[in-house]
């Protein structure tokens, strides 16, 4: 058994698997419920639906790299415990609270709580002694997170029907609160021994969460211009800071120096523009969806993004990594024209392949084009771009969607966003492989 887990109880793999896989499986769902029936939400009105949502991906965006340091430091079990309890904790709150902000605070700290979940389980597969062990953890990881992306629409749609909302916030924390407990017990002894560094670099941090933060307040707001304007030119400059920040350090959060547009920077558009394009389409398409049948091909999308990833692992043989990246957010852009003038079924398909392929292609070639010292930190890039697209695409389209009113304005003005970054990618110069 490797190092990393020779201090570690034997743990059958029938216990250690699920216990690794349902937080992902809660989420994934956390990731779409509340982004099919923010509309549906008495307590959130105006912008505090995009907050609600956002402030999740927000907070897990800044501190999932924060929560990997952690797990280095004091354990991935104590990690995913401590993850799964605050996950838990902060689930239920919107339960005994009625205001839009203290929901809002409260979403904040589950998605932390779900940072710590992320980071602690990529440590706990990444260290399985086995290939055979790895390969099939991170298939299940996914398979997990996209059925459980695939759930939430439905069951906040059956929740919302029955009128049964108080249930999307503590089932959800019954069951994080019973892994927590179960992964205290079984997983606090497993440490480690490869981990790179247990900086934790609180100030970058503090910067990052606020620098983004104030960026999504500029783009989804419904308050003056120039305020939203000030926000986001304010949270701009805090990124500006982080950015040179880790330039200049010898242990960096975030290397930033992958992210040079002819190395992996290519890459890490892909992960974001695609699975923007996710969030964003299910939050917009939910705000007319109000049945069961009307959110069904929302909910089916999150299936296709399964078959995405397929999809790439059989065609990434016959394109060049460039053009692959470009196939599938054309493939998004055109799911979104498809959703403004045929239909959400067929544009579901569509969606759901492109972001699927792209966030696999991505995810491949960022990690498979850099040495192996230095793959943790191109996990700590991509972890981080699949976090910033989720809360950009609810910030650009809830924010495009709330200043126009319109579904079909919305879906053609990011298809046209989406199609210029993936025209762009034919100005890459490096060599990227899987």
């Amino acid at each position: 058994m490797s190092q990393e887990l020779q201090k570690a109880p034997v743990i059958r793999k029938a216990v250690l698997f699920p216990l690794l896989l349902i937080p992902m499986f809660l989420g994934g769902m956390d990731t779409t419920l509340f982004n099919s029936i923010a509309y549906d939400l008495p307590v959130l009105t105006d912008s505090w639906r995009l907050w609600f949502i956002d402030g999740y991906s927000i907070a897990l965006a800044s501190s999932v790299v924060l929560g990997s340091r952690l797990g280095a430091r004091i354990g991935p079990g104590v990690t995913l415990s401590a993850g799964l309890f605050v996950f838990a904790i902060a689930g239920a709150s919107p339960a005994l609270l009625d205001s839009p902000l203290s929901w809002t605070v409260a979403r904040f700290v589950q998605g932390f709580g779900y940072a710590l979940m992320v980071s602690s389980v990529a440590s706990v597969i990444g260290g399985l002694p086995q290939t055979r062990e790895r390969t099939l953890a991170y298939s299940l990881w996914i398979a997990a997170g996209s059925i459980g992306a695939g759930a939430g629409p439905l069951l906040g749609r059956i929740a919302i029907d029955f009128n049964a909302i108080s249930l999307l916030f503590w089932t959800p924390a019954a069951a994080a609160l019973t892994c927590g407990v179960s992964a205290w017990l079984l997983l606090q002894k497993i440490h480690l021994g490869h981990a790179s560094s247990t900086n934790l670099d609180v100030t970058s941090s503090v910067l990052a969460f606020l620098g983004f933060g104030l960026l999504i307040a500029g783009l989804q707001s419904h308050v003056g211009i120039l305020l939203r304007v000030l926000a986001a030119a304010l949270g701009c400059g805090l990124l500006a800071l982080f950015w040179q920040r880790q330039r200049r350090s010898q242990d960096p959060l975030i290397d930033v120096g992958m992210l040079s547009y002819s190395r992996l920077g290519i890459c890490a558009l892909a992960i974001v523009f695609g699975y923007a394009c996710y969030t964003g389409s299910i939050y917009l398409f939910s705000a007319n969806s109000h049945s069961l049948w009307s959110i069904l091909p929302v909910s089916i999308m999150a299936l296709w993004v399964s078959f995405g990833g397929f999809a790439f692992s059989k065609l990434h043989t016959r394109f060049t990594p460039v053009r692959l990246l470009q196939l599938s957010l054309g493939l998004c852009a055109a799911g979104l024209v498809l959703a403004a003038f045929v239909g959400l079924w067929v544009a579901a398909v569509l969606i759901g392949l492109g972001v699927g392929a792209a966030s696999a292609a991505g995810d491949s070639y960022l990690l498979g084009s850099v040495s192996p010292k230095d793959v943790a930190r191109a996990a700590a890039v991509q972890e981080t771009s699949f976090a910033v697209g989720a809360a950009l695409g609810v910030a650009g389209f809830g924010g495009i969607f709330a200043g126009t009113n319109s579904v079909v304005v919305t879906a053609l003005t990011t298809a046209l966003i989406v199609a210029v970054i993936a025209w762009t990618f034919r100005y890459n110069r490096g060599v990227i492989t899987a």
